[in-house]
């Protein structure tokens, strides 16, 4: 249960081998391939040049293959919920999965489905600018006559336009009383009329003005036919491309048989292209290639038996890992934990992974995390529920890594409510027949075991600041950011607990008074000492003895495990009071319905809340103490596993 130690290093192999290394390192799944280091690649060897291109042509194929489903799934046949969530992936090696598809048919098929597609696209834009021309032509259709034909008149021009219409028509009226212009309503709607304007050639009227005062705008008919004849023509036009859409459906439905050759093309075209990153990494001369990474020690063993056992000409070494490498943060960050604790690495990754001098929080932060989640969700129902859904899908279903590790850890937190569900007496929040503690009646209790938790959390993280940095030799932290505060906060505790009533021991008052004296006049005196300018050191001391006061919010900050507990099984309780004002028919169909969703919202609410403050908890009040991070994620050559299961792959969640 700590960050795994790392091995520096470096294959010599000849360059041909290069492709199949680094195969097997992807394999492996437990090599990060790096930079050689400068120092060693100036002149010797060279980077590379296609790698990059090549990636980019890889990953580029691989978006083109996940879009191409994406597009199959649209005329997929509907599968019923049970077949979602029991598929499973097909199992296949490396080597299974290169031989199972020719890459070639899988790009012509993509092509085709991309052109169906743009097809598809432009048959819709297309008939939605058929429509839009029948949406112009339909008030017009009662038009006899074909508009193309007023520009053959000898005695009169005609226009078609539209002007406002209101409860008088005013626009209509003003223009049927102007001389030499006549008016022939074609359509009217609440909002215009669609008229033809006749102007008499001869008169003196200015026409042009009077329509403008009128808003007259003027529609140029753009076609050759009347508009009833023009919008039959249209809707020709319309069910035609209608019928090229089904086809190409058709085309896309009959196109499903090829899903599975897309799914094992995305595969490799992804893993191909992990594999270009890794090559623009090696260094390559004309007779050698070398390749440098970090591999864990416990895991150097099966990287050296696969040299050994298939390749007899490889050189494999090993180098120390500097300082340097250490401080400037060049070594990759792996967690190593047992599969209780593994899940609750998603808490320390959320916050930031450890350097490699630090230690592994993660065993440290995983009982209180439990235990604090346990006690804001509190609910043996709401438990249960948690219990059957996280089994169900890890005994069930074929998860994928990371929504694997997400279920485990939610099915751990499942006992910790139960367990406190069943200490408050609560399902579903209904009281059971036992109840150990009432959390709304016993609340001073509830808020002193919060507390008292708390300065348990709180204490452990000084004790770990006072360990580490006494182990870095930085002495002043130790026992100004650890020891000190631990002391002076055991002294002010004992305090309390020797004059407290239920108490009264002046022995035990003035053990911890001196005790807090001490230690504070200590968090002045030792950065005196171990500092080189006395006065400074002085100062800071008394400088860092004002964070008393961030200390007594810390101490508050734990009573939010009393508030949740207490809010959710409150709430539930009220939606169990609303039902029951229901008359009886009702309370029994309806409101079992009614209830179980009210249900479900509060217990979602809940763990949304429990999840973010007993994070919050563990950030601030625990990892403020002593935690730093930082860390760079260990990252091995990846596969992406997302329509297969790789049987050679390790998998450590």
């Amino acid at each position: 249960m700590a960050i795994a130690k790392m091995r520096k290093i470096s294959i010599v192999a000849e360059p041909e081998l290069k492709a199949s290394i680094l195969r097997d390192m992807q394999t492996l799944q437990n090599v990060e391939v790096r930079d050689l280091p400068s120092e060693l690649a100036e002149d010797e060897f060279h980077v590379e040049g296609t790698s990059s291109e090549a990636y980019v042509e890889y990953y580029t194929w691989y978006e083109r293959a996940e879009e191409s489903l994406s597009v199959l799934s649209q005329y997929r046949q509907k599968q019923s919920l049970k077949d979602k969530l029991l598929a499973k992936r097909p199992v296949m090696s490396m080597d299974e999965l290169s031989a199972s598809v020719n890459l070639d048919d899988a790009k012509e098929l993509i092509e085709d489905i991309e052109s169906l597609k743009k097809r598809r696209i432009a048959i819709q834009d297309e008939r939605e600018a058929v429509e839009k021309r029948q949406s112009e032509l339909a008030n017009w259709r009662s038009l006899p006559v074909d508009p193309s034909t007023f520009a053959s008149f000898k005695y009169f021009d005609a226009t078609l336009g539209t002007i406002p219409n209101d409860e008088n028509r005013t626009a209509w009226k003003a223009l049927e009383a102007t001389d030499g212009l006549s008016v022939a309503e074609v359509y009217a709607n609440e909002t215009e009329i669609g008229l033809v304007v006749f102007v008499d050639n001869t008169t003196d009227t200015d026409v042009t003005g009077v329509l403008n005062e009128q808003n007259f705008s003027e529609w140029d008919y753009p076609y050759e036919q009347s508009p009833d004849a023009s919008f039959k023509k249209l809707e020709d036009e319309r069910k035609q491309l209608i019928k090229d859409e089904e086809e190409v459906v058709k085309s896309l439905q009959s196109s499903q048989s090829g899903r599975e050759t897309l799914q094992l093309a995305a595969e490799v075209f992804y893993n191909q292209a992990q594999l270009k990153t890794a090559e623009n990494l090696t260094y390559d001369s004309d007779i050698l290639t070398v390749i440098s990474g970090w591999v864990p020690e416990d895991e150097y063993a099966s990287i050296q038996s696969t040299v050994d056992h298939d390749y007899s000409d490889v050189v494999l070494l090993t180098e120390e890992i500097s300082n340097h490498e250490i401080e400037n943060n060049d070594v990759p960050i792996k967690l190593k934990n047992n599969a209780f604790i593994r899940p609750f690495e998603t808490v320390t990754e959320m916050y930031s992974l450890p350097k490699y001098t630090e230690i592994d929080p993660t065993p440290f932060l995983t009982p209180f995390y439990i235990l604090f989640f346990g006690m804001m969700m509190a609910d043996l129902g709401y438990g249960l529920i948690m219990w059957i859904v996280t089994l169900f899908a890890l005994k069930m279903m074929d998860l994928k890594p990371g929504p694997k590790r997400f279920m485990k850890f939610g099915h751990i937190l499942s006992y910790p409510t139960m367990i406190w569900g069943l200490i408050y007496g609560s399902i579903f929040g209904a009281a059971l027949p036992f109840q150990l503690v009432n959390p709304t009646e016993d609340v001073e209790l509830v808020i002193l075991l919060s507390i008292i938790f708390g300065t348990v959390h709180i204490f452990l993280g000084l004790i770990l600041k006072t360990y580490l940095a006494s182990r870095d030799k930085d002495y002043e932290s130790a026992y100004s950011d650890g020891l000190g505060w631990l002391l002076l906060l055991l002294g002010l505790i004992v305090m309390l607990v020797g004059s407290s009533f239920a108490m009264d021991i002046p022995l035990l008052f003035t053990i911890g008074k001196w005790t807090a004296i001490i230690a504070a006049i200590g968090m002045i005196v030792v950065p005196m000492i171990l500092n080189d300018k006395t006065l400074l050191g002085a100062g800071l001391g008394a400088y860092n003895l004002y964070g008393i006061a961030n200390y007594i919010g810390d101490f508050v900050s734990y009573t939010r495990l009393m508030a949740l507990g207490v809010s959710s099984g409150s709430i539930a309780l009220a939606f169990n009071m609303l039902i029951a004002f229901f008359p009886a028919p009702a309370r029994f169909t309806i409101g079992i319905v009614i209830l179980a969703f009210l249900h479900i919202f509060n217990m979602l609410l809940g763990l949304l809340s429990a999840y973010v403050h007993g994070a919050r908890l563990i950030f601030v009040e625990f990892f403020g103490k002593f935690y730093e991070g930082g860390g760079r994620a260990f990252s091995p050559i990846k596969t992406l596993q997302e329509h297969i299961r790789l049987k050679d792959v390790k998998n450590n969640n």
